[in-house]
């Protein structure tokens, strides 16, 4: 049952009697989540202070992988997009209709930019701090991938727990379209917050001080 509605339905969503209209979903509903990827962007015509600049004004739910010590940065944030469509079975002698989901599809974007100061121009030294901030585009990489299959299943299980419901009349169908849309949104939000707080947590072990002073010394004896 989607959040609310039993409540809308004493409210003006007009749930008919069980021997009007019969609601029977007639096709499965399609899901498809697709994570992809652009090729990597690279800037090296910038310095430190401008990196550390992008870095204050990188607004983002989760750590941006900046390393201002080795004077590189990788900048990436999941770009989420969806549509939702809904099925709708009409009886036009009632002017009735059942609903259920037709199709949902997500796309998860990665856009990744790598940084690195146009001081660091030694060439061991910049390959070493590309080699690092590749590690956090593997990064983001594996987790989107992870949470691709995590975001099918939460959107499955919402699916499920809908079915099919009906019959409503047909003037409340904009109000069922929403409520309907909603409930996958929800749902596609409850997994992103958990896809940051573990790319947080995973990005933070790329920046170890083992590898810190790893890149740090490699650039040091340049």
């Amino acid at each position: 049952m989607i959040p609310g509605l039993d409540i809308m339905a004493f409210s003006g969503w007009l749930l008919l009697a069980s021997n009007q209209q019969v609601c029977s979903m007639t096709k499965a509903p399609s899901i498809v989540v697709n994570p992809i990827t652009a090729p990597i962007q690279y800037e090296f015509n910038l310095g430190s202070e401008e990196l550390d600049k992008i870095k204050s004004n990188t607004v983002s739910p989760y750590a941006p992988g900046t390393d201002t010590t080795t004077k590189g940065l990788r900048h990436d944030k999941p770009e989420f997009q969806y549509s939702v469509s809904i099925y709708r079975a009409e009886d036009h002698q009632r002017q009735t209709a059942c609903f259920w989901y037709d199709k949902v599809e997500v796309t998860i974007k990665l856009s990744p930019k790598i940084y690195v100061a146009k001081e660091q121009s030694d060439k061991r030294c910049r390959d070493e701090i590309l080699k690092h901030e590749l590690k956090h585009v593997e990064v983001d990489r594996r987790v989107i991938n992870n949470y691709a299959r995590n975001i099918g299943i939460a959107i499955q299980n919402s699916v499920n727990e809908i079915g099919v419901i009906g019959p409503y009349n047909l003037h409340e169908k904009d109000k069922v379209n929403e409520s309907l849309k909603a409930h996958i949104k929800s749902a596609i939000e409850s997994q992103e917050l958990l896809l940051y707080r573990d790319m947080r947590n995973e990005q933070s072990q790329v920046d170890s001080l083992e590898e810190y002073e790893r890149v740090s010394a490699i650039c040091r004896n340049k």
